[in-house]
């Protein structure tokens, strides 16, 4: 039924919490070989992610074809964070600034859709729990930068890292 100004009114397509967008470091050992990848600590403020291909079109003298060939894929991760006073970020530097360790760098950032909990009524309601998930491998630090304002004395930092496959999966949690 149209509202006053006959327009049908929006249906609602569903929502999710931003809260729970989690970014874990699987490979991050600490100096006695323990694992605190699944440790938070980085403080990360912004995320951004790019993954792209080469592709090269090609044409033939006297045919209209146009051709498409595939290159290479490259990414790039951007983190800005606060410099806190966690000692996972000499962990992280070690381990995604070191070239050598490219091969088992990984970083995978996940998003959960949905509101409220798993088996309440809102679950059972219809609405549609799941995730989405993007594995960055091959991951390097190439560069690092370090600010701060007067104003809050909060120590800021920003990371750009280097990777060369992306794997997306998403589904029903």
């Amino acid at each position: 039924m149209p509202d006053i100004f006959n327009r049908f009114t929006d249906t609602f397509g569903g929502s999710f919490a931003a809260d729970q967008a989690t970014v874990t470091f699987p490979a991050i050992l600490d100096a006695a070989g323990n694992n605190v990848g699944a440790d938070v600590g980085l403080l990360v403020q912004r995320m951004a992610l790019t993954y792209s291909q080469e592709v090269a079109r090609l044409y033939e003298v006297g045919h209209s074809a146009i051709y498409y060939i595939g290159g290479r894929t490259n990414g790039a991760i951007g983190l800005d964070r606060v410099v806190g006073p966690r000692t996972i970020a000499d962990s992280f530097y070690r381990t995604y600034g070191d070239i050598c360790r490219a091969r088992t760098n990984t970083l995978q950032f996940e998003i959960e859709n949905g509101c409220g909990e798993f088996g309440t009524a809102e679950d059972s309601a219809g609405i549609n729990f799941g995730y989405v998930a993007y594995l960055c491998h091959f991951c390097v630090i190439t560069t690092i930068s370090t600010n701060v304002r007067a104003q809050d004395m909060i120590i800021n930092e920003g990371l750009q890292l280097m990777f060369s496959s992306l794997i997306y999966t998403s589904g029903s949690a």
